[in-house]
């Protein structure tokens, strides 16, 4: 596996965990592998297996998945989730996460709005979908929201769905916020 795919998946894992977006055995992250690469004909991505601790990725974290499906380890149980948003999207790399306020405003809206400039420039109008629904919503949006779940940002690398994923959860956290002030 090429150094720099993974040590962009142990920078993100690590700064998920840091931020609080993610419990300690909770979320994953893959990227796309292209074409040729890893001796891989027919690309794959390279994805944090199941019950890795993304605040400490070790070699051993880290698994390559075919487009087939086929691995060798345990990849995580999103990894089908993962290539389906891969192939409706055209990323480079997923990020899925936990993060609590989003979590929480997914429970009762349909979508989310920011009303923070940032938010509102970078992320628009953030979908909240069933699971089966989302690599459909990122074709339209950056993340979205798997009601209840957590969010799933992709990205033309690590470091872009990193940055989704960490807007999202800031301008939940202003959303929250507003809505206890209304009260």
């Amino acid at each position: 596996m090429p150094a720099s795919d993974a040590e962009a998946l142990r920078e993100a894992g690590r700064m998920l965990w840091e931020a609080g977006l993610v419990s300690s055995h909770g979320g994953n992250l893959s990227v796309r592998l292209p074409a040729g690469r890893q001796g891989l004909a027919d690309g794959g991505m390279l994805i944090t297996r199941t019950g890795a601790m993304l605040g400490r990725i070790g070699e051993g974290d880290l698994v390559t998945v075919v487009s087939d499906g086929a691995s060798e380890g345990e990849p995580s149980m999103d990894a089908a989730l993962h290539g389906a948003i891969y192939a409706a999207t055209g990323a480079g790399a997923v990020v899925h996460a936990h993060p609590r306020h989003a979590i929480a405003l997914s429970l009762v809206l349909d979508e989310l709005a920011p009303a923070d400039a940032e938010g509102k420039l970078r992320l628009g109008v953030v979908p909240v979908v069933e699971a089966e629904e989302l690599a459909e919503a990122l074709r339209r949006a950056p993340v979205a929201l798997a009601r209840g779940h957590g969010s799933y940002a992709r990205g033309e690398d690590v470091r872009q769905a990193l940055q989704w994923t960490s807007v999202l959860e800031e301008s939940a956290q202003v959303l929250w916020l507003l809505r206890s002030l209304k009260r």
